[in-house]
């Protein structure tokens, strides 16, 4: 993408400046071709992340769950506090972390994580650790969706705000798959919950508003035997987003 290219790059080093592991998270979806006018209006705030000279970067993700889907129904049925649990792979870099993410309330975020050799499909020893603070036994957690999609990162300049745009996202479960690649899931990632962001600015500006949007729970919705009433609205989004 050209317009990648406008910013200015910073390492990985550069953005463990914004750590933001207890944070504020807003999240909006919508169609890739507003993608490019949207990074123009945004470049004079943001610096980009660069890796091997590249701009928009590859991840893997391996969720687990419950084999009744519990931790996918916290989030279904509206429970204010609740889990994710998987390994991420950055594939640019060969790294992996094994995370267990806890959302508070409608907003703040706190991520758990260590770095693994590998993803497994199977949870180790080490890792029921890292899930002490399930509701839940970790014996009973198994492997559930995998998750595939490209990554930009940007950080503004006074390195208080993380914005990514992920794009060709698609989902893999058993052996059957789903994908929305005209979707860019745009995610904003503040200490604070700041209105006077660029890119919230951005958006309001295009009438993009923040939107209840999980990829895990989209995806176990749409390739798992699952009830999904919760979700329809977003889903009937999307449809209206990439609708043809």
């Amino acid at each position: 993408m050209t317009e990648l290219q406008i910013f200015k790059g910073i390492s990985l080093t550069d953005m463990e400046a914004v750590k933001l592991l207890n944070r504020i998270d807003r999240k909006y979806i919508f169609h890739e071709s507003e993608l490019p006018a949207i990074l123009k209006e945004i470049e004079p705030y943001y610096n980009i992340l660069e890796i091997n000279r590249n701009r928009q970067h590859r991840y893997e993700s391996l969720y687990f769950d419950t084999p009744d889907y519990q931790l996918y129904y916290q989030h279904h049925n509206g429970k204010p506090n609740r889990m994710k649990v998987r390994f991420r792979r950055y594939t640019d870099t060969g790294l992996t972390f094994f995370e267990v993410k806890n959302k508070i309330g409608n907003s703040r975020t706190i991520k758990y994580r260590e770095e693994r050799s590998c993803v497994n499909e199977t949870l180790q020893a080490t890792d029921y650790m890292l899930c002490k603070r399930l509701a839940i036994a970790p014996e009973q957690l198994q492997h559930q969706l995998w998750i595939y999609f490209d990554r930009i990162t940007l950080v503004s300049k006074d390195f208080t705000e993380r914005l990514t745009f992920d794009l060709n996202l698609a989902f893999c479960k058993a052996g059957s798959s789903s994908a929305y690649q005209k979707l860019v899931v745009a995610e904003v990632k503040q200490d604070k919950n700041s209105v006077i962001s660029p890119i919230v600015q951005s958006l309001k500006y295009r009438y993009i508003s923040s939107s209840n949007f999980s990829k895990y729970s989209v995806g176990i919705a749409t390739l798992g035997n699952v009830k999904s009433n919760s979700f329809k609205p977003v889903l009937l989004k999307l449809n209206k987003i990439l609708k043809p």
